[in-house]
């Protein structure tokens, strides 16, 4: 590893682990739930976008730039490194399934919940062994420079929006380390607009999921 005195700042990758396990199981709970009103299933068929987009996203960068740059300075770590990187691949044909509209609902919610069990599983391996690892052999300046390649890859309507679900999986530390570097504007703008939005759309999901629930009860 090249020498530095200064530490990568991993709350983003860290933080994009939790927004996954948060918001993976609710879109399945809401596919496996009830009829949805139009309006609710525009707004879960708008989410299950933006956080599986959110997922391709993060495994690009992990699979273009994290794993390479591991295997470089950490050779004994490879085979668990291409392990993760296959388990990639086997994710994506879960999404394109859990994505396309013109399948039934009930393809679509077993492909999201077999999607949630091997990215939560995934996500447990990747914390255990390689977040480690990477605080060790990845600079601060590559870090920061991983991170506004993830960033510009958001479109920018969704950067808020992406912002918001990783805040709402931050515990109160996490969330002042995720804040701290922002302007202002931004900070005012996850506030204001960005965190009330995503919590309606929890709500609607909530509902959804609480309709089945209720119809399985009876």
């Amino acid at each position: 590893m090249p020498e530095t005195t200064e530490r990568a700042e991993l709350i983003g990758f860290v933080l994009t682990h939790s927004l996954l396990r948060n918001e993976l199981p609710r879109l399945g709970a809401a596919l496996a739930g009830g009829p949805m009103t139009p309006e609710e299933e525009v707004v879960a068929e708008d989410h299950l976008r933006l956080v599986t987009d959110h997922l391709l996203r993060h495994h690009q960068e992990e699979d273009e730039f994290h794993w390479p740059l591991l295997v470089s300075r950490a050779p004994g770590a490879a085979r668990l490194l291409a392990l993760l990187e296959a388990e990639h691949t086997e994710m994506d044909p879960l999404i394109e399934v859990a994505r396309d509209r013109q399948l039934s609902r009930g393809q679509r919610s077993d492909a999201i919940s077999r999607l949630s069990e091997l990215v939560l599983a995934h996500l447990e391996v990747e914390d255990r062994s390689v977040v480690p690892l990477l605080a060790v052999h990845v600079t601060a300046e590559e870090q920061r420079g991983s991170m506004e390649r993830s960033r510009a890859k958001i479109p920018p309507a969704d950067e808020l929006r992406v912002l918001a679900m990783m805040l709402a999986a931050a515990d109160e530390g996490e969330r002042a380390r995720m804040l701290a570097p922002l302007p202002d504007a931004v900070v005012t703008a996850w506030s204001e607009q960005a965190a009330p939005a995503l919590r309606s759309v929890h709500r609607i999901l909530a509902d959804v999921s609480g309709r089945h629930a209720s119809g399985a009860a009876s």
